[in-house]
């Protein structure tokens, strides 16, 4: 009887940490299945483009120059560009800065930091530009997609607006020399565009980002694109677990610079700066590095 009950004891105590150990890697992978929903749908709406004038290529890895990985989540080949795409899984409040670091979602309870979307775009921009030395820089385009957030405030020096009193719609880009520029938070409607090479858009304004510019390359020469990036892509599981530490040890070193006072881009020593919104943290050497992060980053 004794032996039944300790026998029971320990199968409870089993199943307990059988189940708490399941829940564990559930909630561990619930950002990654997000984020893999996110892409899958922004896959489908890229396949309502024409056939004809562009082929979408979904969750690709790509050698860098230093021998590493860079991971992209979608490439649209146009006879419209590249169009480099990320896509950010993420609801609730999103700000964040053209220059920082890190992004803040803001949600009821609390808030989160995620790596800068258009600086880690432009890292995919340039393994695409590397891997393409034929085509002109200016066929490629890089696109920040929020599937979800629809409140985004972006803070930038320079943003592309459209002039709606315009009858033609024209669209109008400040030139001030970047001293005389001011700062200023834009907010999240449609799309923002920093340049013409860089736009933040949501997933109904897509395409239509896509479908507006002019066409740049020969639709016979789509194919040699593709077959190029194919060539390159790395798929493996070990390269892609090789991709993955790389990645966690990169972000780690990154936050181990910060809280010891070093602009991870140049090394130079970070400073308190103060703004319209409060002190945060920015590189001594501006305006040549313009790194900023939270002061909450440093020790």
């Amino acid at each position: 009887m004794e032996f039944n009950a300790l026998l029971g004891i320990i199968s409870g105590f089993l199943i307990a940490v059988i189940l708490f150990f399941a829940a564990y890697q559930w909630h561990k992978g619930k950002g990654a299945r997000k984020g893999r929903k996110g892409e899958k749908i922004v896959s489908r709406e890229l396949h309502s483009l024409k056939r004809r004038d562009n082929t979408i290529l979904n969750d690709l890895l790509l050698p860098t120059k230093d021998g590493h990985s860079s991971q992209i989540d979608h490439i649209v080949v146009s006879t419209r560009g590249i169009f480099v795409i990320e896509t950010k899984s993420i609801s609730g409040r999103i700000r964040g800065s053209e220059h920082s670091q890190y992004w803040t979602r803001h949600y009821s309870g609390g808030s989160s930091r995620f790596y800068n979307p258009i600086l880690q775009n432009n890292a995919h921009v340039k393994v695409l530009r590397r891997l393409l030395p034929t085509l002109d820089p200016s066929a490629f385009f890089s696109l920040i997609v929020f599937t979800e957030a629809r409140n985004i405030e972006i803070k930038a020096d320079d943003i592309i607006v459209e002039r709606f009193c315009l009858p033609d719609r024209h669209i109008r880009r400040t030139f001030l020399p970047s001293e005389r520029r001011k700062r200023r938070w834009w907010r999240f409607g449609k799309e923002i565009r920093l340049d013409e090479s860089v736009a933040v858009v949501n997933l109904e304004e897509l395409t239509n980002e896509i479908n507006r510019r002019p066409r740049l390359i020969p639709r016979e020469e789509l194919d040699n694109i593709v077959t190029k990036i194919e060539e390159h892509s790395l798929t493996s599981h070990s390269e892609r677990r090789a991709h993955v530490q790389y990645a966690r040890k990169t972000s780690r070193n990154i936050s181990r610079e910060i809280s010891q006072g070093i602009c991870p881009r140049c090394g130079g020593k970070l400073v308190i700066l103060k703004g319209r919104t409060g002190e945060f943290a920015g590189c001594e050497n501006y305006p040549e590095c313009k790194f900023t992060c939270s002061i909450d980053l440093l020790k």
